[in-house]
């Protein structure tokens, strides 16, 4: 049976020495093959939990699905972070092998769905929306939501949320982009309001005058007198501390019987008016901006299970929803497929010595920023990305997606001027969509290289990412 792994911030727990590191950056340096889960120190849970997240954090599915357990008291540790983790482990367990074999045995599941998954890349997961299907899928249990007053989005799923790096955004939108995909179902459990500009959940209602829209409104009960039928303010009935009718002077005793409360009327100190019906706004807690709740954004908060469809793509690969969109329509092809026409045209080159070619390798680092952020409307983003990677290209030019961020693209017969042109528009359109329509952080690296005998492509892309390293 494989042996747990724990992982103290301030001492070590029982167990193998062999098995034991000190921080969470040691754990590439560690045989996770005998490895049954990882153990977390409780004893400061701030430092625990971010642990956690160092874990989840990680491209390689043999540590960031890997089960995860905490140690230590409960008390004052936000359920959210609690329920983050696998389970937990009391610190009265005194019987720490025993302990250790039993969570093995239970947690065994879990490490054989994992053992099951296909290893899709050997640069390991990137995409965080394929990171959660999987999570999902080795774990085998409905995701259920919590509210939150930590976080912005208002409600919360533990277990997926060490995944993200921003912990206040992503995890909705990349839940909704999941289920339209037909990857995970959703069952219903609440409806909510957010901030259409954040997505902020906590937001104040407030009445604002019809007239000039202020808020500053004054509210009064208004009375109707049965037996000459006024109906006023409570202001107009007040007279010290009783209600005279000021149509009649009778004085009104018992509500029910001598009069009733007909509803309410608002005073506007602004600019005086009277009225019934007022106007409502809402302001964000977060960003500040108002609008009417109409133009709000409404989500239904919901519990998830995986599909069958979602199985299979956990175990063997999801297909980009962005590289499918330019396969139809920039006739994007496939990365081996490209690799050999690089290398007919390193010999055409090479032969003929006549012609200039250039490969470009550009790196776009906002894609699992619309996955995250902009869930099921991601098709309609991509669909504009792949409009502008056809606007930049040629028929005669060969275009590859790698790795989902990274596009190759072989400009035939075309001198490097021409290339820096034509990828310094690419670049433009790509950020005025991206930083001016939806408000994104976005960069767009590339490199061009001439196409000449002895290039080697993967070195260059190696070369690339060095350059490049975030």
């Amino acid at each position: 049976m494989r042996e747990p792994l724990c992982i103290s911030s301030k001492r070590m727990l029982t167990c193998p020495p062999e098995m034991s590191v000190s921080t969470i950056q040691d754990l590439n340096l560690v045989d996770l093959e005998a490895v049954s889960f990882l153990i977390l120190d409780l004893s400061d849970w701030q430092v625990g939990y971010q642990q956690l997240r160092r874990v989840r954090s990680h491209v390689n599915p043999d540590i960031y699905l890997k089960p995860v357990l905490f140690r230590g008291s409960s008390e004052a540790v936000p359920r959210e972070v609690l329920q983050a983790s696998d389970g937990i482990i009391r610190p009265d367990e005194t019987e720490v092998e025993i302990e250790f074999s039993s969570w093995s045995a239970r947690l065994e599941a879990i490490n054989v769905r994992i053992d099951g998954l296909k290893k899709i890349s050997k640069d390991g997961d990137s995409n965080i929306a394929f990171k959660v299907l999987r999570l999902i899928e080795t774990r085998n249990k409905e995701f259920k939501p919590i509210p939150s007053a930590r976080k912005l989005s208002g409600h919360i799923y533990p277990s997926l949320q060490p995944l993200f790096p921003k912990q206040d955004i992503g995890v909705l939108e990349t839940l909704e982009f999941l289920e339209n995909q037909k990857l995970i179902t959703g069952q219903f459990v609440s409806r909510a309001y957010g901030c259409t500009h954040c997505g902020c959940a906590f937001l104040n209602f407030f009445e604002i005058c019809p007239d000039c829209n202020s808020s500053d409104l004054y509210t009064e009960e208004l009375i109707h007198h049965f037996r000459c039928a006024y109906v006023g303010g409570k202001s107009d009935y007040k007279q010290g501390q009783e209600l005279i009718c000021p149509k009649c002077d009778r004085a009104l005793k018992h509500i029910g019987v001598d009069y009733d409360k007909a509803s309410v009327v608002h005073h506007c100190n602004n600019c005086s008016n009277v009225f019934q019906e007022s106007g409502v706004m809402t302001s964000c807690y977060d960003c500040w901006r108002e609008t009417k709740p109409e133009n709000q954004l409404i989500r239904d908060i919901q519990t998830y299970n995986i599909t069958a469809l979602g199985q299979n793509a956990a175990r063997h690969g999801m297909d980009s929803l962005l590289q499918t969109i330019l396969e139809t329509k920039v006739y994007a092809i496939s990365f081996d497929a490209f690799k050999n026409f690089f290398r007919l045209e390193i010999a055409r080159i090479e032969r003929y010595k006549v012609s200039i070619s250039h490969l470009v390798i550009l790196r776009l680092d906002a894609i699992d920023q619309i996955y995250s952020t902009l869930g099921k409307r991601s098709r309609q983003v991509f669909d504009e990305l792949s409009e502008a990677f056809k606007a930049a290209l040629r028929t005669s030019d060969l275009f590859s997606v790698r790795d989902e961020t990274i596009f190759l693209v072989i400009l035939t017969e075309t001198p490097l001027d021409k290339a820096e042109l034509a990828m310094k528009r690419l670049e433009e359109r790509i950020i005025a969509l991206l930083t001016a329509n939806l408000k994104m952080e976005c960069r767009v690296e590339r490199e061009i290289y001439p196409i000449e005998a002895g290039i080697d492509l993967e070195n260059k892309i190696e070369l690339f990412l060095q350059t490049h390293a975030d």
